[in-house]
Order: structure tokens, then C-alpha cells, then sequence
């Protein structure tokens, strides 16, 4: 998004950790692109991806993922094998790989309207297959997979926020299983047509988020500015390729990719949950720019510190 044009100039973000731009640590790339068995003394980029959700899991001690395939990998992963019921011989099979992508998938912490990734595939694919989605395969957070969200949530009785967070990810992943076990002769619950649904009072989305969430990456105040999808020079599509326009109530933050890099996962007070899904070319540094539908909301925005 061209951002020299945007409604209100930018101004530097004083960074402190006692604030609460939430970044979110990301296990929603939990998939496996080698096919064949992972082991000691490989190097190759799934190996930085096993690491990254054992780390997730407390099993890996290492600082970082390194992408190598050491002794301290090898015992991380008999841990996780042991904890798993799985043979904990060290190597990363089939078997092992799957636990690991459920893993993956259970630990992401939020999807939510304006996401994009490969994590909103799978959800979209899914809950497709069960009845909950009409929309396109695209993996964009948009309003049709929100209602589609909503409705699984109604009907598998679990907390109604249109957000896959933990526990509907789980829900999902309980209920994938019971479908494809040879065993089970329960069906997967199905969409609800027209039966009405009793009101419950349903904790909020932040409640839930703060009860489950407990590693923040970092925290920081920001100066932050506003910007809408129609404003002069602007293209509408953000850097990550969402089309603002066809999806105006996305909760999207231009970022520098340096500083916050693209696909992290935010919460900005006053603003909500978002994502780090554009950038712009005033955008350099630790500066942040939320997007807005209307131009009128925009303008109120203004000039503002946040958390």
C-alpha cells in the first residue's frame, strides 16, 4: 500500500516493555515439505520447522530453531515420541510427522477476519468438507469464513467469538478424527440449518486469549497513524496480496517487515486483534499503520500512542 498518501503522517514508536503491541510467536507454519524420513545429522528447512513446534511444546531447549538436526533435536524428539505414544526412537517419520502438525495446529493462538496464511486453508478446506463454509478455498479471513467459524463453534457448544483460537482449533481437530476413524460410527456434527440456538453469555475473545496465551514475544508503546483502502495513489491490495476492498473488515497493520515481519499476529489497543499484513514506503523502522474501511473512521483515528 502506497502510504504517501495516507490521512495522517507517521511518528516513531518508543519501544518499552511495558506496553502491549502483543506479537504472537507463529507454530502456524507446521508443514512438513520432505517427504522422507527426518534425522540425525540432516540440515534442511523442515528440521528448523520440527524445532520450532517442539520448542513450542517445551521439549526443544535450544535458543532459536537452527535448521540442523543435532543430539539436542534427536532427545527433544524422543521426549515428544514418549509423550505422544509414539516409538521414541528419534526419528521423524510419518507417524510422528502427523502428531507434530497437530501439534502445530493446536498451538496457533489466533485466526481471525484479516488473516492470511496457509493455517486459514485448512480451516477453510475442512470446515468446506463438514458443511459450515461456502466461500472459495483462499486462505483470506474473510466475513464468509468468520460465519463459517461461528457456526462450527454453535454447533459443537464452544465458545461463540467467530475466532479460531486453541480451543476451537482442538474442537476442529477432535472432530476431523472422529470422522476419519474406521472405528467410530459417530458422525461429524453437522451444520445447523434453521433451529434456533439459545443465547449464552460466551466469554470474549480477549478473555479467552489472555487465559491461554502466556509467552509474549514483545511488547512495546506505538505511534500510530490510520489509513483506508480508497485513499489517492493506493492500490487497495495489501503487500501479503488481500484486496481491501473485497475484504473491508480486515484488521490489517502496515509494518516494517524488518521490525514485525509479515503474518505476525497483534493485538493493538483500541484497534483489536490484527495482523501484520502490509507495508509501505513511510514505513520504515518501528512505525505501524492500521487500516480502517471508512474514511471517516480514519480521520477519528488520527494521530495516537497505543500499546
Amino acid at each position: 500500500m502506497n502510504s504517501a498518501n495516507v490521512l495522517v503522517k507517521r511518528a516513531a514508536i518508543a519501544a518499552t516493555v511495558t506496553s502491549s503491541v502483543f506479537a504472537f510467536p507463529s507454530v502456524a507454519s507446521s508443514h512438513f515439505t520432505y517427504d522422507g524420513l527426518l534425522h540425525k545429522g540432516m540440515h534442511h528447512k523442515d528440521v528448523k520447522t520440527l524445532q520450532t513446534i517442539l520448542k513450542s511444546t517445551g521439549d526443544y531447549k535450544l535458543l532459536k530453531p537452527t535448521g540442523y538436526f543435532g543430539s539436542s533435536t534427536e532427545k527433544a524428539v524422543k521426549q515428544f515420541q514418549t509423550k505422544n505414544g509414539l516409538k521414541a526412537d528419534g526419528l521423524v517419520g510419518p507417524r510422528t510427522k502427523e502428531a507434530l502438525t497437530r501439534e502445530g495446529r493446536s498451538r496457533t493462538e489466533l485466526l481471525s477476519e484479516g488473516t492470511v496464511n496457509s493455517d486459514v486453508r485448512f480451516v477453510q478446506n475442512h470446515l468446506k468438507k463438514m458443511g459450515f463454509y461456502r466461500g472459495n478455498i483462499d486462505s483470506i479471513f474473510g466475513p464468509l469464513t468468520k460465519d463459517g467459524v461461528t457456526r462450527f463453534q454453535k454447533t459443537n457448544k464452544i465458545t461463540v467469538d467467530g475466532i479460531v483460537g486453541p480451543e476451537t482449533f482442538q474442537t476442529l481437530q477432535k472432530v476431523l478424527e472422529q470422522k476419519n476413524s474406521p472405528s467410530s460410527s459417530r458422525p461429524a456434527a453437522a451444520a445447523p440449518k434453521k433451529n434456533p440456538v439459545k443465547k449464552k453469555v460466551y466469554q470474549t475473545a480477549r478473555a479467552v486469549h489472555r487465559a491461554k496465551v502466556v509467552n509474549t514475544v514483545k511488547e512495546f508503546y506505538a505511534s500510530s497513524t490510520a489509513y483506508t483502502a480508497s485513499c489517492a495513489g493506493c492500490s487497495g491490495v495489501t503487500a501479503t496480496g488481500l484486496n481491501l476492498s473485497e475484504n473491508p473488515n480486515a484488521k490489517v497493520v502496515a509494518v516494517d517487515p524488518n521490525v514485525i515481519p509479515l503474518g505476525t499476529k497483534l493485538y493493538i489497543d483500541g484497534y483489536g486483534y490484527a495482523v501484520a499484513a502490509d507495508t509501505g514506503g513511510a514505513i520504515k523502522g518501528q512505525r505501524i499503520d492500521l487500516f480502517f474501511k471508512d474514511n471517516s473512521d480514519a480521520l477519528k483515528w488520527g494521530r495516537r500512542t497505543v500499546k
